[in-house]
């Protein structure tokens, strides 16, 4: 059973002033302050909190939401311990310590302010499991959809009859449960959305889970040994939180992870050696490329390369022809895709492919420093994801409790010789906490 909980711990006062009220100091009103038509009163803030108080359990989402008469002029700032947290009308945290905590709401309208006390037990993992058996691995595929490649198709395998259901069940089957397949995104944009049976955690100064991929580092004597790369096929990781609990990533609920290139590309130790190159090394944050179904009949076994083989256009004024080679000749296009044209959106990082030959016969991928898919060996720490990474539409930062939901897509557009497109490769994901790694978040 639930009670109404009101409680008041500071009032500094308010006035009358001309035609308004207003929220003031204790000895004068200010003419220039603006009026309002509601007062912050001591008993217009209230929160159901239990009998016997709250209690949650570590990594398990904590929730309180405030009730308020009104809303205006109003701001909400949570403290736990002594210390801010994020949070506003609603507060939403997950724990990491077991033990009791002081929370206290300060509720403010100008200069008029209240607190609000509240204490919080946090039990153990032992003492409240888990729902289900929590596993530390994807446990549910929502989408795939990869873009044109030489691995579509294949990774996994399409037959005539598929369906998106059938798809994406053969994905869970590859790379959920720890099965550790390998699917393909294909070109830039491509993704897969993937889900588990429980919330990730987002712990402070720890990174929270892991993208696993087929990255690898180049042979010795090269360049890449000084720079590391070797096979580094980036993809842009999005975190969506189920903030309505509705079982599925709402489109207003994902954030994009900004690894270091979002940061700042120059900072890459293989960018210079890029620019020389000719790279497009432009970080594009609102990229969008178009493909377009081939002709059927280019889709038939080949002898050799089809230079022109899938048209491309993207928004940046420049079109070209994704090339078919002849080491996969099966269809490029996703063939249980209906439509004519197939369009991504995302971020376009920049291109880190370089013929170290010069004779088109030595591609180095190189590696960006973190915040990526398939950009360093599953072993690295490098491979490891900071929740705290978040970022809004407009790059700022946000704070999420945890993840339900994960989606990764190619993030670069670069055809690399007879290695051919920049493709994303995904095997696993991985909760970090579950599995008891604990990764120090670089600064």
């Amino acid at each position: 059973m639930k009670q109404k909980t009101v409680l008041t711990k500071r009032l500094f006062g308010w006035a009358v002033c001309g035609v308004g009220l207003f929220a003031c100091g204790m000895t004068s009103c200010s003419e220039k302050d603006a009026p309002v038509s509601y007062v912050l009163q001591q008993n217009d803030i209230s929160v159901d909190e239990p009998e016997e108080g709250f209690v949650t359990q570590l990594s398990q989402l904590f929730r309180i939401e405030v009730e308020s008469v009104s809303d205006e002029g109003i701001t909400y700032v949570w403290a736990l311990d002594g210390e801010k947290i994020p949070g506003g009308k609603t507060l939403e945290y997950m724990f990491s310590v077991a033990g009791t905590y002081e929370l206290v709401l300060t509720v403010s309208q100008g200069e008029l302010s209240f607190d609000y006390k509240f204490q919080i037990k946090v039990v153990s993992e032992e003492s409240v499991p888990l729902p289900g058996d929590a596993t530390a691995y994807i446990t549910k595929v929502l989408d795939f959809m990869p873009a044109v490649g030489q691995f579509t198709n294949t990774m996994p395998a399409y037959e005539v009859g598929d369906t998106q259901e059938t798809m994406n069940r053969k994905v869970l089957e590859a790379i959920g449960n720890n099965n550790r397949g390998l699917i393909s995104l294909g070109g830039f944009g491509g993704y897969v959305v993937v889900g588990f049976d429980h919330t990730i955690e987002n712990k402070k100064g720890l990174c929270d889970f892991r993208v696993l991929g087929n990255a690898f580092s180049a042979a010795s004597g090269s360049e890449s040994d000084r720079l590391q790369g070797g096979s580094c096929e980036p993809g842009v990781i999005m975190v969506a939180y189920d903030k309505n609990k509705n079982g599925m990533p709402d489109e207003n609920e994902w954030y994009e992870i900004a690894g270091s290139a979002h940061q700042d590309p120059t900072q890459e130790a293989w960018y210079q050696l890029a620019v020389d190159n000719g790279n497009d090394v432009n970080l594009y944050r609102d990229y969008e490329i178009t493909y377009y179904r081939p002709n059927e009949t280019m889709n038939a076994p080949l002898a050799s390369p089809i230079d022109e083989y899938i048209r491309w256009e993207d928004n940046q004024g420049r079109s070209g022809y994704k090339v078919k080679n002849t080491y996969h000749a099966q269809p490029y296009f996703p063939q249980w895709f209906d439509g004519e044209k197939l369009t991504f959106r995302g971020t376009c990082l920049p291109q880190n492919g370089i013929d170290e030959s010069g004779e088109g016969n030595y591609y180095v991928l190189y590696k960006f420093r973190y915040g990526y898919a398939d950009n360093e060996v599953n072993t690295g720490n490098a491979a490891a994801i900071d929740i705290d990474w978040a970022v809004d539409a407009d790059g700022q930062k946000v704070s999420l409790p945890g993840v339900d939901f994960i989606k990764v897509y190619t993030g670069i557009n670069q055809e690399n010789g007879w290695l051919g497109e920049c493709s994303t490769e995904i095997t696993s994901v991985e909760d970090l906490h579950l599995l008891g790694e604990e990764i120090p978040v670089k600064e």
